[in-house]
């Protein structure tokens, strides 16, 4: 067994995939942009800080970054406050397995810090991590290693005792760019994904036990 799990959370912990798809369109929407579901899938695990300059740039978007950022933050924070969040099925008797093998556990997240804490509060899972980390904490995001070299440092692991859970193709690079072992979780939204690059794909996360030998 390695030394700690890092866990990507939107798809991977948490199904919450498809509502920052509607806070995406939500915002381009209010800015004039007509956006269907094809505009903001391509930008899956992409950091604000990377995403919304990408979204001007593309789109030819009036707003500033910052308007941009703002109207997104605006919408998240209405949007996930109201909707029912639900950790995916097994991830709880999953955490509860490393953590009672003594394995470090973190959380590393292109979303906001206060996403992060909200969302895991919601489904009840915030207990089992050591630490967390946001897109917020790193100047590059995924693919980019930085965030999950961050994350390891804080939990006084090497990048190559971590092994990362991740669903988006952006994450699985910024995994195997850190030296990570990486595990590719395939569910309804990522089936379609290229996975090429990770090291293991489950569709469940019984499947992981083997893995990580527990």
């Amino acid at each position: 067994m390695r030394k700690a799990v890092i866990f990507d959370m939107d798809g991977v912990l948490i199904d919450s995939q498809p509502l920052h798809y509607k806070v995406d369109m939500a915002v381009l929407h209010k800015c004039g942009y007509p956006a269907v579901l094809e505009t903001v899938v391509p930008y899956t695990g992409v950091s604000n800080p990377d995403r919304w300059p990408k979204y001007r740039e593309s789109l030819n978007l009036a707003q500033s970054v910052g308007e941009l950022i703002k109207l997104q933050t605006e919408t998240l924070a209405d949007v996930f406050s109201n909707e029912t969040l639900a950790a995916f099925e097994g991830i709880p008797q999953l955490l509860r397995r490393l953590k009672s093998r003594g394995v470090k556990t973190a959380v590393a997240s292109s979303s906001p810090h206060e996403l992060i804490n909200l969302s895991l509060s919601k489904t009840g899972i915030d207990k089992y991590f050591d630490v967390l980390v946001s897109g917020e904490d790193v100047s590059v995001g995924k693919p980019a290693p930085d965030i999950f070299l961050f994350a390891a440092e804080k939990l006084n692991r090497a990048p190559g005792g971590c092994i990362v859970v991740e669903d988006s193709p952006n994450g699985i690079r910024a995994a195997k760019n850190a030296g990570m072992v990486c595990i590719a979780f395939r569910n309804a939204h990522t089936s379609g994904q290229d996975f090429t690059y990770a090291d293991y794909v489950v569709d469940a996360y019984e499947e992981t036990y083997k893995i990580f030998n527990i």
